[in-house]
């Protein structure tokens, strides 16, 4: 029977999502305690905190419990009141302390001990939590949609463009673009290949506005003379990587965008985000981020 129990836990179905695409896996445990640490900084804040509720909810209900079987371990508790146990353990674990409940045997002091300290160690370590994920750095950076692959200097070229969202800069910003693929061998075994893509500019030494990156479709491309049909039957899929030097806080941030064949607008070219008015002072419009022409159209302007 325990060989079936863990044959039906491991072979669950478990949905992961690795950037903008979604994976069903099948075989590993996943359980939120396989990996705790990981799991409290990678959940939603809702789910955060409700879990720490539930916990809280949870080991003053069990440490209610254990005062109840002391009979009269606690003084000016209502006669078998599990209800004034209960809060006596809430005052106990957040070491609170109102005065007019306490311990009055040695059973009563012994467990008020073991919720004292428990109540300290569970402080220490949701103080810990919370702080690493307020304290922990992202990048406001917000991608387009799409890709584009149109004529760019006169060469087919493949383009991806994002802008910063805050105020601050990003210092010494890098950016590389994967290519991800199947490639099936002469046997039918199918394989995940990754290669990356030359960029005509993968540094930015600030930051501010906007960036949109270039790859040039010659030879040496891994997509050269590839349309919608070939990256289609590839099951291609692009993953943008984006690291920088926050200038607030001084750390590096991280963010990523995949981008699947279907994602990308042959024969378009992304519409001018940086205009300059009037009166001669240039202006960022974040409105055209997924805004793209015709090849034509735009040649055309």
């Amino acid at each position: 029977m325990g060989r079936s129990l863990i044959r039906r836990r491991t072979d669950r179905e478990q949905l992961v999502r690795i950037g903008d695409r979604e994976f069903l896996t099948r075989g590993l445990d996943q359980s939120f305690w396989t990996d705790a640490f990981h799991n409290s900084m990678s959940i939603s804040w809702p789910a955060f905190f409700g879990g720490f509720a539930l916990y809280f909810l949870t080991m003053n209900l069990v440490f209610a419990f254990l005062f109840w079987l002391g009979g009269d371990a606690i003084a000016h508790v209502r006669p078998g009141s599990l209800v004034d146990l209960f809060f006596f353990s809430i005052e106990t674990l957040a070491t609170v302390g109102y005065g007019d409940m306490h311990p009055q045997t040695l059973y009563g002091h012994s467990i008020a001990t073991l919720e004292i300290f428990t109540g300290m160690s569970t402080l220490a370590v949701f103080t810990g939590l919370i702080f690493a994920r307020f304290s922990r750095p992202r990048a406001r950076v917000i991608f387009a949609d799409f890709m584009t692959l149109a004529r760019h200097n006169g060469r087919p070229t493949l383009m991806a463009r994002f802008v910063n969202a805050r105020r601050s800069s990003v210092n010494e910003a890098r950016a590389e673009i994967w290519m991800i693929y199947s490639d099936p061998t002469v046997e039918g075994v199918g394989y995940r290949r990754f290669r990356q893509i030359a960029l005509k500019q993968a540094r930015n030494p600030i930051f501010a506005f906007s960036w949109t990156l270039f790859h040039v479709v010659d030879e040496s491309s891994p997509i050269f003379g590839k349309g919608p049909e070939e990256l289609e039957a590839l099951d291609a899929f692009f993953v943008v990587n984006f690291v920088g030097l926050d200038d607030v806080s001084g750390q590096n941030v991280h963010v990523r965008k995949s981008y699947a064949w279907r994602d990308i607008k042959f024969g378009a070219l992304f519409a001018d985000i940086l205009i300059t008015g009037e009166d001669g002072v240039p202006r960022i419009d974040y409105r055209q981020l997924n805004v793209a022409e015709p090849q034509e159209a735009a040649d055309a302007d």
